[in-house]
């Protein structure tokens, strides 16, 4: 308003009649010179204006309907639970108790044991009713399924849990006694909750997976307000249970779509039903998860491992921010000052009694995550190893068939047992050695009675008679030695010519064989 076109107008006319654009020969243009590229440059507005302004037109759509997208689904990271999850955040954000333990990768719900429980709240309500729940679990069934009663719910209940349940979870589920003599389910029972770790009678939304029933195992959901009692067997599973094997040992995600005039349960890639009924603000999500009750004494009895990967909630109630949680800000990395460290150390920490226990806890984690990481580590290794040995042991066990049958063909096929032969002709052997080294022994104490002798004689040579005698005995003695080593001599000499010709001829007969098998291309 106010401006007035017109000397635009009549410049711009001027500008196409002439071909030059204003203040072209205030530059010292020639208006011949200005003329050709005046007209290029009003060729090529023509074609890029519209465009330039749809593009123009789609940026600031876009930037106006960004803040409005975000608005509407806002993501609650108060009620959500990241992958791998931040132990700070679970810790500030959610209530844990029984076998609920948070890993390196996932939030272990339940280990695989019977008759214990795992159980997580949130310590803060969602202060909306239009909202979603994405769920994403891995379920590691048993081998065997004996036990009976065992599943786990996702819940969204109008009661405080964490305050209900807080002293109940101290005294009985997480006490060392009350584990052992298992008496934690009666106090359950005592507190009203008992389906699942919670209230039978419960007020909100709940979704439970039954690894039990005529549909096992199932997803189905409930809504009540307080007043009707629910129990496993009773109502549970609901009536719009579907059956899915949700024990996959895989990522397995499901979705809860709550609105105030009802809400919707989908599972990703399976189907979906819906659960009738008011869905009010205010409620607080949580999950339970119970490993069901022993079907068969012994230790090795195992149910199904349950581990959540990852709990994202989202907000879509744009009116609201449903962001009711306090933020845990993640650690500033950095040098810090020394009047910082003197401000931020903790000093009742450094001077409390039970310093040094928290410093051998400290020990202890930090050795058994190197022992893990070492077992992780090796087993690829110890792995490899096994698989070779078991190689090598079947090749040694395929060679030792093939040898076997190799000795089995050439007897069937000479009609000699060669095996037995060889041993007959090892025995022999053996007994020639032991007969050489028993006649070795004699004649060694033959010749040491003649050297005893021999030693008297010097001694006692003082008459000539004596002489005579001894000399007499010495060549009746050298005698008797001359004749018996003659006589071994041919014994010996003859059991040689037979052990000769024992070994020629049993060479002529093995070397007459091989030439036959040969000539029979046996080899």
């Amino acid at each position: 308003q106010g401006f007035d076109s017109r000397p635009f107008r009549r410049g711009q006319s001027r500008w196409l009649r002439t071909g030059m654009r204003p203040g072209a020969l205030a530059h010292g243009m020639s208006a011949s010179a200005a003329r050709p590229r005046a007209c290029a440059e009003l060729r090529q507005r023509r074609r890029t204006g519209p465009a330039m302004r749809i593009h123009s037109a789609v940026a600031a759509m876009t930037a106006l309907l960004l803040p409005t997208v975000a608005r509407a689904q806002q993501i609650l990271q108060g009620q959500s639970i990241a992958s791998p999850p931040d132990i700070r955040a679970l810790a500030a954000d959610w209530f844990m108790a029984g076998t609920a333990i948070p890993s390196k990768k996932s939030l272990v719900l339940s280990p695989g044991v019977p008759q214990r429980l795992g159980l997580m709240w949130s310590k803060y309500p969602l202060i909306t009713a239009d909202f979603e729940v994405t769920l994403t679990f891995t379920v590691a069934g048993a081998k065997q399924h004996t036990v009976k009663d065992e599943g786990f719910v996702l819940w969204y209940v109008h009661e405080n849990v964490t305050a209900a349940q807080e002293q109940v979870a101290v005294k009985h589920i997480d006490d060392q006694d009350s584990i052992i003599a298992e008496s934690w389910t009666a106090a359950l029972v005592a507190q009203q909750f008992e389906l699942f770790g919670y209230r039978s009678k419960f007020d909100g939304l709940a979704v439970f997976f039954c690894g039990d029933g005529p549909t096992a195992p199932s997803v189905s959901g409930l809504r009540n307000d307080g007043g009707i009692a629910y129990n496993l067997g009773s109502g549970v599973p609901a009536g719009n249970a579907q059956q899915f094997d949700w024990r996959k040992n895989s990522d397995i995600v499901v979705k809860l779509r709550a609105q105030p005039g009802g809400a919707k349960v989908e599972i990703v890639g399976q189907g979906s039903f819906d659960i009738p009924g008011e869905v009010r603000p205010g409620g607080y999500l949580g999950m339970t998860a119970f490993g069901g009750t022993k079907g068969i004494p012994g230790p090795e009895e195992r149910a199904d491992m349950v581990e959540l990967v990852k709990l994202e909630v989202v907000n879509h109630d744009k009116s609201i921010n449903a962001e009711n949680a306090p933020k845990v800000e993640p650690p500033v990395s950095g040098p810090k000052t020394e009047e910082e460290e003197e401000e931020k150390t903790d000093m009742l920490h450094e001077s409390s009694s039970y310093k040094e226990h928290r410093d051998e806890s400290d020990a202890i984690k930090d050795l058994t995550n190197m022992v893990f990481k070492l077992v992780m580590e090796t087993q690829p290794l110890r792995s490899q190893m096994t698989n070779a040995v078991a190689a090598l042991t079947k090749r040694i066990q395929a060679m030792e068939t093939t040898f076997q049958n190799l000795k089995a063909e050439i007897d069937k096929k000479t009609g000699h047992h060669l095996t037995k032969e060889f041993e007959i002709i090892k025995q022999e052997l053996i007994s020639l050695a032991t007969v050489a080294t028993k006649e070795t022994k004699e004649r060694h104490m033959k010749l040491t009675d003649l050297h005893k002798e021999i030693t008297d004689f010097s001694a006692n040579a003082v008459h000539p008679d004596n002489i005579d005698q001894h000399l007499d005995k010495l060549a009746q003695s050298s005698q008797r030695t001359i004749d018996q080593l003659t006589n071994e001599h041919q014994r010996m000499f003859g059991v040689s010519l037979a052990a000769i010709a024992f070994v020629i001829i049993a060479g002529l007969s093995l070397y007459n064989k091989f030439r036959c098998w040969e000539k029979k291309h046996i080899l």
